[in-house]
């Protein structure tokens, strides 16, 4: 596992300025602290999750396995949170999901009556054209 990648420096800026109160201010090299923390933490929670889903003969990692390990860790006050997070996630997900088929269904009907459209024209033409040839043959 590589031990290389770094966490986006401005969004970690972000995060730590959304959690100072307006009066405070914070060093860059403390940023950095953060974000060396935030990333420890990261391959600590992973390591834990990894034991979790490898205990259940899996190889992905699935939330369970991160609110396990977070339990596990001793941070479990924050699962419930997570919970929160997660559930929003899946009901966003199925939300999208239902409008993405209501949204094909509809591209269908629409071709359908495009399709009914196309042939109601070749019929009116048709009918043009034979009443066009028979006013001719009349004259």
């Amino acid at each position: 596992m590589s031990d290389n990648s770094e966490l986006p420096g401005a969004i970690v800026s972000r995060i730590i300025k959304s959690a100072l109160p307006d009066n405070i201010l914070i060093s860059k090299e403390s940023k950095l602290a953060i974000a060396k923390a935030a990333k420890v933490w990261i391959h600590y929670v992973t390591a834990s999750a990894i034991d979790f889903s490898q205990a259940s003969n899996r190889s992905t990692i699935y939330p369970k396995d991160v609110l396990s390990a977070i339990e596990e860790l001793e941070f479990g006050q924050f699962n419930e949170s997570l919970e929160e997070f997660l559930a929003t996630i899946t009901n966003t997900k199925k939300k999208d999901k239902e409008e993405k088929e209501h949204n094909k269904e509809k591209e269908k009907e629409k071709e359908k009556e495009k399709e009914k459209d196309k042939e109601k024209d070749k019929d009116n033409k048709a009918k043009d054209d034979s009443t066009d040839k028979k006013d001719n043959t009349d004259k």
